[in-house]
């Protein structure tokens, strides 16, 4: 099933969501919106608990933030607001506006070198998120105060056994970029630290317990994460081994990012707003398609267009009416410091960001690796990455 785009009534000028995370910011303002709310109706029909990887700039916070306003009980006022006009807005299903959230950004991680610096940063950074829950949930926790703070672990365990004892409604908990801080690791070659991170009983791995705890007890209703690569959530292995990995089930494909039929409605409209019209649309989407056509997830999927970087191409095409800008692409969405790395450094970053590169056919893919960074990375990349889908089919 394929999502229409919907055009808000009260467009600004304001159209290019370059950066823009936040689904209320993009809604109220009349950004330009590829509406894939209806694949929202189909996660309510598959399951509970579900993992989602897809490479860097891809809208995973969009969508993390789409699920927290649709199903936050705390906004079922601004229903309308919010969804009106979406697929979902016209097919709700029972459960939004039903749950409290709690919503986790691990790409805000500040690092360390070592596991005792790892702990106290990530402590400092998601104790904050079971706060922020509780204060929008007053009405029902009242004069509560966590007894233990300091610990993520420990104030996410005594809120859920709260919440449960006091039969509150259940917790849908979400996780952006699971895996930023330990991909870090693994791209600077620290694997002691990251075996420290994933093993036993460390901070990231109980986190995980509790999580897992709070599902089998029926407090947390969903838990959904987003990352890059399952890699780590594999290494976790019994910390966290329930959740449904979705990113290459044929249904949600097409998840995130935006599919030929939603990048020409969205060329057409920009077309007719900014340009001279609809008689360039064949000379725009063969530049389009030459330069951005780069993703498909399995072999028979859709072929997708980074909805960040195609973006920032509308965007510049906006600014120049409708001159085709000089850089094609923004230098600050690429990945940082590849070509500092030493050759083996890079072919395991490329492999876990080009994972779900299918997109091209293979000798187009490592063509181009080669070109950018070498014949090494280019093959060895191409080798692993082989290797790792085989073990996904």
């Amino acid at each position: 099933m394929y999502c229409k785009s919907k055009i808000p009534e009260n467009m600004s000028s304001k159209i290019y969501p370059i950066g823009i995370q936040n689904f209320e910011k993009i809604r109220k303002d009349g950004y330009f919106y590829i509406d894939k709310t209806a694949l929202i109706y189909k996660l309510v029909k598959t399951g509970s608990y579900y993992f989602l990887s897809r490479p860097r700039r891809f809208g995973k916070s969009l969508l993390v933030s789409t699920l927290a306003c649709y199903y936050d009980r705390t906004k079922a006022h601004r229903f309308e607001e919010l969804f009106g006009g979406t697929w979902i807005g016209n097919h709700p299903t029972k459960e939004h506006n039903s749950y409290m959230i709690i919503r986790y950004d691990f790409s805000k991680m500040v690092m360390a070198d070592t596991i005792e610096g790892l702990a106290q940063n990530f402590n400092d950074l998601n104790c904050g998120s079971v706060d922020v829950m509780v204060e929008h949930n007053r009405d029902l926790f009242g004069d509560f105060q966590f007894t233990t703070r300091g610990d993520a672990s420990k104030m996410l365990e005594e809120v859920l056994n709260y919440a449960r004892s006091h039969e509150f409604p259940k917790v849908y908990l979400l996780i952006d970029e699971y895996d930023n801080f330990t991909n870090q690791l693994l791209t600077a070659y620290n694997d002691p630290l990251y075996e420290e991170v994933t093993t036993n009983d460390s901070f990231l791995r109980t986190f995980f317990k509790v999580i897992k705890a709070g599902i089998g007890e029926g407090s947390i209703r969903t838990c959904f994460c987003t990352g890059v690569l399952p890699v780590t959530m594999d290494d976790l292995t019994s910390g966290y081994n329930i959740a449904e990995i979705l990113t290459l089930e044929p249904n949600f494909l097409n998840m995130l990012g935006f599919t030929y039929e939603e990048t020409e409605t969205y060329l057409r409209y920009v077309l007719d707003k900014y340009s001279t019209g609809q008689e360039r649309f064949d000379e725009i989407w063969q530049l389009i398609v030459s330069n951005y056509d780069g993703y498909r997830f399995r072999p028979n999927g859709d072929r997708l267009f980074n909805a960040t970087i195609l973006t920032y191409f509308f965007k510049k095409f906006a600014a120049n009416a409708g001159s085709i800008p000089d850089e094609l692409v923004d230098e600050n969405l690429l990945s940082e410091n590849w070509r500092e790395e030493k050759p083996e450094t890079i072919s395991r970053q490329l492999t876990r960001q080009i994972y779900y590169d299918c997109v091209k056919e293979e000798p187009e893919t490592v063509e181009q690796i080669g070109k950018q960074f070498g014949k090494y990375a280019a093959i060895s990349t191409t080798n692993r990455v082989r290797e790792m889908m085989k073990n996904q089919k």
